[in-house]
């Protein structure tokens, strides 16, 4: 009887933790940015996810994201934001190698390029309200033509065909949204779901299938830049 309520201690106070951590305001993206351009994420219906911790107690958690600029032949370019798990690995209960099934697009598309990005910087936990990131414009060249994805995942995110047999913790796999747009230009671009990473992070393919997706459809109302 005592180990079990020792048990349910522990277990309220890591919650506690736990949802201060995830409810923490999002810091500053880059400092001294220039906010000519910008990503704003509104959240939707499974925004928040319901979390066992220690088999006890259930909590919300908020979503693991990235979002990325890539030319036109592919190349990425620079990180708008990513969360601050995903970015320093700082998981809680995850092996040694982390998680790299909660973002695997993003996760192999920037450590195949070598580019010198500060992921410190625009790293910042996810909220309950909208989530909105600052866009650095010095790596892009006015007139021309880029990319920007936006990557998202729930842990423990199962449906009928992703299943803790087939899945793992990871659930559903990662959606991906994507727009295309030209520097410079001013305007609205939305981000459309264009498929899912890979279930068990080893590779950084999109799948170009949303057949099997449900409430993973449903993390994000919309996804849209804004082009000043």
């Amino acid at each position: 009887m005592k180990r079990f309520i020792i048990a349910i201690f522990v277990s309220a106070q890591l919650a506690v933790n736990l949802s201060a951590q995830e409810s923490v305001a999002s810091k500053a993206i880059v400092q001294a940015l220039e906010v000519e351009m910008k990503l704003i994420v509104e959240p939707g219906d499974h925004w928040l996810s319901k979390m066992k911790v220690l088999f006890v107690i259930s909590i919300n958690k908020n979503p693991q994201l990235a979002a990325w600029i890539e030319d036109n032949n592919g190349n990425y370019v620079s990180t708008i934001a990513v969360s601050e798990k995903s970015a320093k690995g700082n998981w809680r209960f995850a092996p040694s190698e982390g998680r790299p099934e909660a973002l695997p697009v993003w996760n192999h598309k920037q450590h195949n390029f070598s580019v010198t990005y500060d992921l410190d910087a625009i790293s910042s936990a996810t909220t309950k309200g909208s989530f909105e990131a600052g866009i650095d414009k010095k790596p892009l060249i006015d007139g021309n033509t880029y990319n920007v994805y936006l990557e998202i995942n729930h842990s423990f995110d199962y449906n009928d065909h992703w299943t803790k047999k087939n899945s793992g913790v990871n659930g559903q796999p990662s959606m991906v949204y994507h727009a295309q747009f030209v520097s410079g230009h001013p305007g609205r671009i939305s981000l459309v779901p264009t498929g899912h990473g890979s279930i068990a992070g080893s590779d950084g393919n999109v799948v170009r299938d949303l057949e099997s997706m449900t409430t993973a459809l449903n993390i994000i109302k919309n996804a849209y830049i804004v082009v000043k």
